[in-house]
């Protein structure tokens, strides 16, 4: 855990933790929850946002009793939680959800990690231009403007900034619009990395590889299990792993990085 530090300068009020904010966390096994969790663990205050309608239209559905088991854990951990809906489809969600969580915290989030994702499926031939649309204003467009948010309203030290996207392997057979959106991120993620380093902020993205949060059959876990280099299937704890380790001192010298910790899946695929 890093030690309490003045928020702007050395002589400022001390923030007792560093705060995070994590997009997407709504469902207990989900890996956005999971970074939650290890977040909390190296004693950083949380600000999450989460879209339960979006798990409502999902096969796995809305599950209120799993968000609130894990605030409900992460506030008796002893770190400061709270949770805000936000519908990143809409273009001042990013923005209101900053003045949400500086309003709130008292001060503004020295990481982000974007976990939150879009992906309603369709293939080339299914997919239909405002499903397209959809898929880049929540995937890609959020992300940019989140980062854009970030970046603005970081008054930590330098060098203590953190953003952490997230990106998937392709190609995506069946998910073309949410393909395109992913592309899109791990590109920005490039960029931004460029452009935040005088600011003192990393950018790196994590692609996870294929994860068990509660989408996969038993088919789809039993192939996935039986093709793995590693013999299993992701967990959503991997990936929260990185996260706290490129969002820790320790992270510090890595940016503009799109890192694959996906068990070896990757070598498989074509």
């Amino acid at each position: 855990m890093w030690p309490a530090r003045g928020r702007a300068s050395d002589t400022g009020p001390v923030d007792p933790r560093p705060l995070a904010l994590v997009t997407g966390v709504s469902r207990g096994p989900g890996i956005a929850a999971a970074v939650a969790r290890r977040l909390a663990a190296d004693g950083w205050d949380l600000a999450l946002s989460g879209w339960r309608p979006y798990d409502a239209g999902m096969a796995w559905g809305r599950h209120d009793d799993e968000l609130d088991e894990l605030l409900l854990g992460l506030t008796g951990s002893g770190v400061r939680t709270r949770y805000f809906d936000a519908d990143f489809a809409d273009l001042d969600a990013p923005a209101g959800l900053y003045d949400a969580v500086v309003e709130e915290f008292g001060r503004s989030p020295l990481a982000l990690a974007v976990v939150h994702t879009h992906d309603t499926g369709g293939g080339l031939l299914e997919m239909s231009g405002a499903d397209f649309d959809h898929h880049m204003a929540v995937n890609a467009r959020a992300t940019l403007l989140l980062a854009a948010e970030h970046a603005r309203r970081f008054a930590g030290p330098a060098g203590r900034g953190r953003i952490v996207t997230f990106v998937s392997g392709l190609p995506l057979r069946g998910s073309v619009a949410y393909a395109a959106s992913k592309g899109a991120v791990h590109w920005m993620t490039v960029s931004i990395a460029a452009e935040l380093a005088d600011r003192g902020i990393t950018a790196n993205a994590v692609n996870p590889g294929p994860t068990d949060t509660g989408w996969m059959s038993p088919p789809v876990r039993q192939r996935i299990r039986g093709e793995s280099p590693l013999g299993r299937i992701g967990r959503p704890e991997d990936a929260a792993e990185l996260v706290a380790w490129l969002c820790s001192e320790a992270g510090g010298w890595m940016t503009g990085q799109v890192l694959t910790s996906d068990g070896g899946w990757s070598t498989i695929r074509p």
